[in-house]
């Protein structure tokens, strides 16, 4: 990792997780950053060079009351693979990346649709995979629970 990229991360707030990511799991570095940096880590990611590999979701609001939006960055000539969490409160826009990255459009809107997760300054934020009179978000851990069907489990 290159030093300039190392000072963003620094000055950003995003800190590395106690415990390194197995080797196994493919991810070189693992950081836990806030919400309202992620566009000045994902531009210092972009000007050193990486791409955006992935940017996905998890909703941890059981155990944390959080939702938690992963990204992920790697650099193909030296293979330096950073993951990086972010959580956010639900109901609270997460910061769009769409201007530094393209290709966080469909994911952004991916995790709209499927966790219902907005993004403050995306430039067309709307359903991409359900219909857009859908009025649920299909992998929220709620979504579908029998006790929540009229009647109830039986």
């Amino acid at each position: 990792m290159n030093e300039s990229l190392q000072q963003a991360l620094g000055v950003s707030g995003a800190t590395p997780w106690e415990e390194p990511p197995a080797e196994s799991s493919g991810w070189n570095h693992a950081w836990t950053a806030p919400m309202a940096a992620l566009p000045e880590i994902a531009s210092a990611f972009r000007e050193a060079g990486y791409i955006l590999e992935l940017l996905t979701c998890q909703d941890r609001r059981e155990d944390l009351e959080k939702m938690r939006l992963v990204y992920g960055f790697n650099a193909w000539e030296t293979l330096d693979r950073h993951l990086i969490h972010a959580d956010v409160d639900p109901g609270t826009p997460a910061c769009s990346i769409t201007h530094i990255y393209k290709a966080a459009d469909w994911n952004e809107r991916e995790v709209y649709d499927m966790y219902g997760v907005t993004f403050a300054g995306h430039p067309d934020l709307k359903r991409i995979l359900l219909p857009e009179d859908a009025d649920f978000h299909a992998l929220l851990k709620d979504f579908g629970r029998m006790e929540d069907a009229e009647g109830g489990a039986e």
